[in-house]
């Protein structure tokens, strides 16, 4: 599927994580075929995802590492291509950091997901499946890309248009269903509790994120208005003591025209007596009698 939205582009932005993961995935792979050239099997089970290498073994690294395997080159190459459709935006509005975290912590929320199933297959059946891939993470970003912009479209097996909410709730759906039909949440290969895993995390992601943003907001409109009060507070207090300082030089100059008539004044003391006046009175300029 492509992007159609209005600034229409074959492809999104190449961010500075999207590049990076697309990167570390592309790397990974071409090792996983080198190893299965010396050791086949070895990349799989030792940092594929699966109940016995996990729990019984103790790789807790699995639900991690996982994400970055693939079984194939269709495989890896849709889930690049989706990442780099719709991950560059989102990065763009989040920043790096934040679009990383998102991603990461999808990808291993959708792997506890696929250990739950796991365990369940493996205590029902006896048979310990392997999951690999990043496509829990990449339905993340597809979930995240859709929340953002539900009205854009893309076209769906690059024929039938489609809005990306309508996309994701079908997405929703089918892997739902197809976790209850298939065992495990496998159906053909298909990691169906994964993708649903991965949609699952982040909402949670999602949602935590926004809400950070909004009191990022919420603070940085406080501390605005923090600074408006004291820069009010300041200036009223700057008036006062202008209008202190005035007062006191209309004492001193009113008591020497009392004592010794206005003529005694000096062309300064004039000057200040009518710098005093304006700013004792600044709203009606009181001239004095």
């Amino acid at each position: 599927m492509y992007q159609r939205s209005v600034s229409f582009r074959m492809g999104g932005p190449v961010t500075p994580v999207v590049k990076m993961l697309m990167i570390v995935n592309g790397a990974v792979f071409i090792l996983q075929q080198l190893m299965d050239l010396i050791y086949p099997g070895f990349m799989e089970s030792a940092f594929g995802l699966s109940h016995s290498g996990f729990a019984l073994q103790f790789m807790i690294w699995q639900p991690f590492t996982y994400m970055f395997l693939h079984g194939g080159w269709l495989h890896i190459f849709f889930n690049l291509f989706t990442l780099w459709m719709f991950g560059g935006e989102i990065e763009n509005m989040w920043g790096g950091r934040k679009f990383l975290r998102y991603y990461i912590f999808s990808g291993i929320g959708a792997g506890f997901f696929i250990e739950l199933m796991n365990y369940y297959v493996s205590s029902k059946y006896g048979v310990y499946p392997v999951t690999i891939g990043a496509s829990g993470a990449i339905y993340a970003v597809l979930l995240a890309y859709g929340l953002t912009w539900p009205n854009r479209e893309v076209l769906l097996y690059f024929l039938i248009p489609v809005k990306i909410k309508y996309l994701l709730i079908g997405f929703g759906l089918m892997e739902f269903f197809g976790t209850l039909s298939s065992a495990g949440g496998t159906g053909g290969g298909i990691s169906h509790i994964g993708h649903l895993g991965g949609l699952i995390s982040g909402i949670i992601m999602f949602r935590s994120i926004k809400n950070q943003s909004r009191s990022s907001s919420s603070s940085k409109q406080e501390i605005f208005a923090d600074r408006k009060k004291k820069a009010r507070l300041k200036k009223k207090q700057n008036e006062i003591d202008t209008r202190i300082k005035a007062k006191k030089i209309i004492d001193q100059l009113l008591e020497k025209i009392a004592r010794d008539g206005m003529s005694s004044l000096t062309s300064e003391e004039k000057k200040q007596l009518d710098w005093a006046r304006k700013n004792y009175y600044p709203s009606n300029h009181e001239t004095m009698h």
